[in-house]
């Protein structure tokens, strides 16, 4: 009985679809905020919470109408954790927002520790902040862009197990990936680890 339901599409299906191809379309037109445009002024707790979770809300899990990606404890925990640079007289200028959007796009994904480590690395004289957030938030709406095609598809599969089908094929499509970004984060945390010793 259970699979029969599940095999064929049920009135609630459309709407289901109809409610991914509105958050695809969300996700298309989401594209983060660049770094000349974020604000130039430093900014207290407060808003700096407010201002990232309005950026961050496409990431957030729309069941839940309260869930929140960033809380002011989350910051002073990454600040007294060394993984974003310390406020200015608790202050918060564009370095620290950008770590910030950065670390919690990835935290979805990756523990805290190895996506702090992965902007650390990627940051140099070379590679200044800017230029690393710029290239993360141009490298997520194109990956967004993916996604809501896959999701913009929903309409034409031909029952639900389909659909559930699709959403196995997205979770071992981030697990795999998930686990080769882990892999390479660690060869640089074994080499910096080599380099301290022989310091």
């Amino acid at each position: 009985m259970g699979i029969a339901v599940i095999m064929e599409k049920t009135s609630d299906f459309y709407a289901d679809a109809e409610r991914l191809r509105e958050f695809a379309r969300e996700y298309r037109e989401f594209e983060a905020t660049s770094w000349d445009s974020l604000p130039d002024i430093e900014l207290y707790m407060e808003q700096i919470t407010g201002y990232l979770n309005r950026q961050l809300r496409v990431q957030t899990r729309q069941d839940r109408e309260d869930s929140q990606v960033l809380t002011s404890s989350m910051v002073n925990n990454y600040v007294k954790s060394g993984l974003i640079t310390r406020p200015i007289q608790k202050r918060y200028d564009r370095e620290q927002l950008a770590q910030l959007y950065m670390l919690c796009s990835m935290k979805q994904i990756l523990n805290i520790p190895d996506a702090a480590a992965l902007i650390r690395y990627l940051t140099s004289k070379e590679h200044p902040i800017s230029e690393v957030y710029d290239a993360f938030v141009s490298d997520q709406h194109d990956i967004n862009e993916g996604v809501a095609d896959v999701l913009e598809q929903v309409g034409g599969v031909k029952s639900e197990y389909d659909l559930l089908k699709i959403a196995v094929g997205l979770v071992l499509n981030a697990a795999a990936e998930r686990l080769a970004a882990e892999r390479i984060i660690s060869l640089f945390r074994c080499r910096e680890e080599r380099d301290a010793e022989v310091e």
